[in-house]
């Protein structure tokens, strides 16, 4: 009975190729190699597939990323509305089956009522569920508008507390106004520091234009005066023409040296006052750069004290600068007005303009490599003054820049018949 099997297995197996390799060999077998790889055109259409599917399969992640770029109060707010949703829908399928199975002849899903119920539980969910949540997202909208005033540069502003506040944003709104506190107290440091920055850059220029006119000024008047008495010499006709050179050179340079002291530190803010200076500011204006320059004054005198004067002389004199240099103006007017409460300065030009609002800031000023530092000098001066300043322009439209100071009692008097006849 055995043998035959083994005969017909042997006989079975003698059709293959490996029928006659040893046992061994056949136990041991090597396995196959692998199959050949595919042509190109073969393997192609796999890559299309995945590419006509690609709009399918990105269509519900954008509308998640749409989702999840709501706001909190709408996240919240449709989360809870979904769920309403299909609970209503879920319950009227529930009642409907055991109302049916009870045998009371309702044995079809009700439609009309399941809608019914849905819009009914959603629109209550979607009533309480906004009134909740806007009275509980109240503190972090007033957060964000603490923020934002900060970012526009009101350090001052807090944020206030609310009954509504939970735990974790109370100690939010406690963090933001510690922090609010350390800004601020940095703040005024550095604005004291500029202070005192911008006092002993005055005493500096007090100090340079005092020796320009006292030592600079008097060698150079001496040597003119040696240029006058070597012209008498015997024998001086030889060199005549280079003596008369020489001459208007160094009265040349006299006059530079006498009006750069003035423009470092007239000496008519300390002697005469506001009104004077600013005359001969626009006398000295004019004549430098050819710009035409009206000034109108007002009848009452004011009396500011002479760190004040300064300050407003300063504001004045930066505001001309940039309508010569930057604005390329043809006329510039420069309006003074005062009574018993305030002195208001307007210096207003015809040139190109500009967009202020990134200049007008820090962050504008440090894109910009510090294009704005002028305008914070002026800022600072005028703070210095104890007012305010206003900067106005727009391309193509001319800039106007407004100071506000305010007057103390005994600063300001009206005019009287010897100021009118002075005048």
């Amino acid at each position: 009975m055995i043998t035959p099997r083994l005969k017909s297995m042997s006989l079975d197996t003698s059709d293959s190729p490996r029928a006659h390799e040893p046992v061994a060999a056949l136990t041991h077998r090597e396995p196959p190699p692998p199959p050949p790889p595919r042509p190109a055109s073969v393997a192609a259409p796999q890559n299309v597939a995945p590419q006509r599917m690609a709009p399918i399969w990105r269509a519900p992640h954008a509308l998640l990323s749409r989702l999840l770029a709501l706001s909190l109060f709408y996240k919240v707010l449709i989360g809870n509305s979904a769920i309403v949703l299909v609970g209503a829908l879920a319950g009227t399928a529930i009642t409907a089956h055991i109302v049916s199975a009870a045998g009371s002849g309702h044995g079809a899903y009700d439609l009309p009522l399941a809608i019914g119920f849905a819009l009914a539980g959603l629109a209550l969910t979607f009533t309480l569920n906004a009134l909740v949540l806007r009275a509980a997202l109240g503190p972090l909208d007033r957060l964000r508008t603490v923020v934002e005033r900060v970012q526009q540069g009101d350090v001052s502003v807090r944020a206030q507390p609310s009954p509504l506040d939970d735990a974790q944003l109370r100690r939010l709104a406690e963090t933001l106004n510690t922090m609010l506190d350390e800004v601020a107290r940095y703040e005024e440091q550095v604005r004291a520091l500029s202070g005192r920055l911008i006092y002993a850059q005055e005493d500096e220029r007090q100090r340079i234009a005092r020796e320009l006119h006292d030592d600079t000024g008097q060698v150079l008047t001496l040597l003119l005066i040696r240029l006058k008495l070597l012209e008498t010499q015997p024998g001086a006709e030889a060199i005549g023409p280079q003596l008369t050179e020489l001459r208007g050179i160094v009265a040349s340079a006299i006059d530079q040296v006498r009006r750069l002291a003035l423009n470092l530190r007239p000496p008519t803010i300390d002697q005469l006052g506001l009104f004077p200076s600013l005359r001969s500011l626009v006398t000295t204006f004019t004549e430098s750069t050819g710009i035409e320059t009206s000034l109108r004054l007002p009848r009452a005198r004011v009396t500011l004290a002479p760190e004040r004067t300064l300050a407003v002389y300063r504001v004045v004199q930066e505001a001309l600068t940039n309508a010569a240099k930057h604005a390329s103006a043809r006329h510039v007017t420069i309006t003074v007005a005062a009574d018993e409460g305030e002195l208001r300065v307007l210096v207003a030009d015809d040139g190109h303009g500009f967009v202020t609002e990134p200049l007008m800031n820090r962050a504008g000023r440090q894109r910009d490599g510090g294009a704005g530092v002028g305008l914070f000098g002026m800022e600072e001066r005028a703070r210095l003054a104890g007012g305010t300043l206003q900067v106005r322009s727009a391309p193509g439209k001319g800039t106007s820049v407004a100071l506000h100071v305010p007057l103390a009692r005994g600063e300001w008097a009206s005019a009287t018949p010897a100021d009118d006849a002075c005048g």
